[in-house]
């Protein structure tokens, strides 16, 4: 399964509302709303913000200031099943 952006096109062109949906991997596309009918098009997202090297480490492509900038928390897990924001 793998969730889908679409974004609703109004009759005068425009973009109207954003959905997702989950969908197995090879379902086709949506070209309607599934409840309003209304034409759509999917929306192609960034799916991560970490690069991985061939030796199996990881690396943020963005840094935590960058992120915070931008208007973002930064959340990590604190070992206790919780959730810490990191500053």
């Amino acid at each position: 399964m793998s969730i889908r952006r679409y974004i609703v096109i109004r009759k005068d062109g425009t973009e109207g509302e954003e959905f997702e949906i989950d969908l197995p991997a090879d379902a086709p596309d949506f070209t309607h709303h599934p409840v309003t009918q209304e034409p759509c098009r999917r929306v192609i997202v960034s799916p991560s913000l970490t690069i991985r090297y061939g030796d199996g480490a990881m690396k943020q492509a963005t840094s935590d200031k960058k992120l915070r900038q931008a208007g973002f928390r930064k959340l990590e897990k604190d070992g206790n099943g919780g959730w810490t924001e990191i500053n």
